[in-house]
Order: structure tokens, then C-alpha cells, then sequence
């Protein structure tokens, strides 16, 4: 546990020290991190969106595979008995 709150403390210092050395001056750092902060919520929005398409077509491909089995079984079972 100790390892991992050292890690959680120098990566919190490693950012407040970027900040403050940062090449721009607070007000178009802030900007930035705003900006960052939409493009990364824009990004996780368009990943779930395709998920959810991709999830839904698997699920579509997945109907037609179990209902081309029933078929397959029906007719089988059909011929077997003849």
C-alpha cells in the first residue's frame, strides 16, 4: 500500500512541477487542460458509441447464426426421421 501511495504522491508532484515550469502562462495552460479535457471526453464518448454499434452487430450476427443452426437442426432431423 505504501508503494503505491508514493507513486499516487510523486506523480501529483511531477504535475503541480509541469505546471508550474510550463513554457505558457497559466491562463492558456488552463485553456489547454480544458481543451485536453473535451477532446478526451469527445474521445471516450465516440469509443462507447462504436462499442455499443459494435456489441449490437455481434449481437445481430449472433440471432442469425442461431437461427441458421435451428434450421440446419430442423432439417436434419427432418431427414433423419425420413
Amino acid at each position: 500500500m505504501s508503494a503505491k501511495r508514493n507513486l499516487l504522491i510523486g506523480v501529483g508532484i511531477g504535475a503541480v512541477l509541469g505546471i508550474l515550469f510550463a513554457p505558457h502562462k497559466g491562463s492558456k495552460t488552463r485553456k489547454n487542460i480544458a481543451k485536453t479535457g473535451a477532446d478526451l471526453r469527445e474521445g471516450w464518448n465516440n469509443l462507447k458509441e462504436t462499442a455499443s454499434e459494435t456489441f449490437a452487430k455481434s449481437n445481430d450476427y449472433i440471432e442469425e447464426g442461431v437461427q441458421s443452426l435451428s434450421y440446419t437442426n430442423a432439417s436434419v432431423e427432418a431427414n433423419w426421421k425420413d
